[in-house]
């Protein structure tokens, strides 16, 4: 099959320390490319990948404003390319519908982000341009009025997760440092509890308010360690020696990858039951899904008695890359077969 990969252009690919998005279209795309397909990514020039790389930005543009018309300039650069292939992948949510509604072979856009407001007029109007693909169940549910597919669960690639059993009594949180992830919760937790947390994430300047009010009077750097974004071996280092991973999110998270790579090290999750997380926790097996902040609190306790080998095992045999790229794969031929 030919097949376009059009990536975000806030990061390269693959992404160094952030990026859950990114790391999802890259190893999707080398992935089908091991298999024989002709695969074209559409992505920052500072990217690497195994597929024919086209760039309308030599370098990828990062985080901290909104780029709109340079987004919108990314998606035609790469529509403009529509008739040469034989389906293409859409990763950049909002921006790549206008053109999708005008290209001849079908278009995919998976909803790594929920896009649409439906109070927006372009709902009703975007709404079938394409077909849609949740990654969870629940965010196909709450997307229902999209030409939504189906869902299509998020992998990673395991073997690139270090494997631990010997733990450490330490908590780690690893995300945004914003409210609906819950940072300041995990910090509630882990002062009542008396234990030591990890923080790790990066701060939006639309959430710099947050931090300061909620979250900086807290770090000591003893009890309550603030870490900036790190690179993939302190990370794996991070969740391979953790008692558990807190991820007490405040919305409904479409997936949360971090936790797939928390279990692949072996790590259980401690989550808020709601977005994907019962789609991914299995109680008292590889971590819990709570509804309260005191079962939250018990949960973390009895964390300690979990299987690192459940939590692996999980992954390796429910959100692997290569299941997912199956799926991908057997959804791209349906679309294929049907728009001849």
């Amino acid at each position: 099959m030919r097949i376009a990969q059009i990536a975000p252009i806030c990061l390269s690919l693959p992404p160094r320390n952030y990026g859950g998005t990114e790391m999802i279209v890259s190893s999707l795309t080398e992935r089908l490319v091991k298999r024989g397909h002709e695969v074209t990514l559409y992505a920052s020039g500072d990217s690497k990948t195994g597929a024919r790389l086209k760039s309308f930005f030599k370098k990828a543009l990062g985080f901290g404003n909104d780029w709109p018309e340079f987004c919108i300039a990314n998606a035609n650069f790469a529509f403009q390319d529509a008739d040469s292939f034989d389906v293409i992948h859409s990763h950049i949510g909002f921006y790549g519908l206008p053109f999708s509604k005008y290209a001849k072979p079908p278009v995919v856009t998976t909803l790594h982000n929920d896009i649409i407001n439906k109070n927006d007029i372009s709902f009703e109007y975007y709404k079938d341009v394409c077909t849609f693909v949740a990654v969870s169940q629940n965010q196909c549910k709450r997307m229902s009025e999209l030409k939504v597919d189906g869902y299509i669960h998020n992998g990673i690639d395991v073997d690139r997760f270090q494997f631990g059993d010997n733990k450490k009594d330490y908590l780690l949180f690893i995300g945004n440092i914003s409210k609906n992830k819950g940072a300041d919760t995990a910090i509630k937790a882990a002062i009542r509890l008396q234990r030591k947390l990890f923080l790790v994430g990066k701060i939006d300047p639309a959430h710099k308010l947050f931090f300061d009010q909620e979250i900086k009077p807290f770090i000591d750097n003893k009890q309550i360690i603030f870490v900036p974004l790190v690179d993939h071996p302190r990370k794996q280092s991070l969740y391979s020696n953790a008692m558990c991973l807190l991820f007490p999110i405040d919305w409904e998270e479409p997936f949360g990858l971090i936790m797939l790579e928390s279990l692949a090290c072996g790590t259980p999750v401690v989550a808020f039951n709601r977005g994907s997380v019962p789609e991914i926790i299995v109680n008292g097996k590889n971590g819990f899904a709570v509804d309260s902040f005191e079962e939250f609190l018990k949960a973390i306790i009895d964390a300690k008695n979990l299987d690192p080998r459940d939590c692996r095992k999980h992954v390796e045999e429910l959100f692997s890359v290569e299941k997912m790229t199956d799926q991908y794969e057997m959804l791209y031929k349906k679309l294929i077969q049907a728009n001849r």
